[in-house]
């Protein structure tokens, strides 16, 4: 699994940067195939000048998956508070294709 941070206008130190690789790499205990080499997480970090300041970050959650892509976007006044959000919205979706694979490895 590859983990990919990309940031527009928005400074990340490297001990920062560890800590927000290790939030995304919990994903895997979602679903196995998270977990596989073939996966690719991609997140996107971003900061904008807005007229509301809880929109003021931005953190965009792919998840490149076998045969799906996942996504999740989340905006908040905080860069953390952006990131813990986006992890509890992809749940969801990540739920839904665990299910999906279960059922296509089922038929097969």
């Amino acid at each position: 699994m590859e983990i990919k941070i990309l940031t527009r206008d928005v400074y990340l130190s490297a001990e920062r940067e560890k800590v927000i690789r290790g939030k995304f790499a919990k994903l895997t205990r979602f679903a196995d195939r998270i977990g596989d080499e073939s996966t690719e997480i991609r997140v996107d970090l971003a900061h904008e000048e807005s007229r509301k300041k809880e929109d003021a970050y931005i953190c965009i959650l792919t998840l490149f998956v076998p045969q799906d892509t996942l996504r999740a976007e989340s905006r908040s006044n905080s860069l953390e508070t952006a990131i813990d959000d986006v992890l509890e919205k992809i749940k969801g979706p990540i739920e839904y294709y665990k299910n999906k694979t279960r059922h296509i490895s089922e038929r097969e």
